[in-house]
């Protein structure tokens, strides 16, 4: 599979596991209240439209169009695009569950980069809206080059923000590479940052 169509699986993946189930109405027992179905329904079928920035997982626009509206097909939501803006189309629980799995993939990935000895990462915080990451790092191991880590939490802070409706102009991500020893801030930087320097 194309490795862009990788990340975009990534990006819309949470709603994997709900296809079958997010819109399905529950049956309301013999005698029960006709009002209680009519409300269910109501929430089943309300909708939200997120805005994604479409640069974010194809930054060399190397998917067409029909491919990201494929893929969204497949997961069981909508997508129209609209140049470098994909709209996803979800009911509210698909958008509920997609960030869940979005911050227990970040939690895997950090937990990973940890277990990982080839690096000085000794542990990854981030809170729950992914707009801040604190790496502790062994300050005798650490090297600059290490700080390009922080490409990873960019992309992930993003993506979770712009499905959260957090507006591109507005998102932001800051990552701290602290000394787990001193509580030293070795590197510090900012999505927004990335974005003013790659334009310049």
């Amino acid at each position: 599979m194309n490795s862009r169509l990788v990340v975009l699986s990534f990006v819309i993946g949470g709603a994997l596991a709900l296809g079958g189930c997010s819109a399905a109405t529950v049956q309301s027992p013999a005698g029960a209240s006709s009002s209680a179905p009519a409300i269910e329904v109501e929430e089943a079928i309300t909708t939200v439209d997120v805005r994604i920035a479409r640069s974010l997982f194809d930054q060399d626009n190397a998917l067409t169009d029909e491919q990201i509206v494929a893929a969204a097909r497949e997961k069981g939501i909508a997508a129209t695009v609209d140049g470098d803006t994909v709209v996803y189309t979800m009911t509210r629980p698909q958008q509920a569950e997609m960030l869940e799995q979005m911050r227990s993939s970040a939690q895997d990935a950090a937990d990973d980069l940890v277990a990982d000895e080839t690096n000085a990462v000794t542990a990854v915080e981030f809170d729950d809206a992914m707009t801040s990451f604190t790496v502790s790092v062994d300050g005798a191991r650490y090297g600059t080059l290490q700080s390009l880590l922080a490409l990873g939490f960019y992309l992930q802070g993003a993506l979770f923000q712009q499905f959260n409706g957090v507006s591109a102009d507005d998102i932001d991500v800051v990552v701290n590479f602290v000394d787990d020893a001193t509580g030293e801030v070795l590197d510090t930087g900012s999505y927004q940052e990335m974005r003013k320097n790659l334009q310049q």
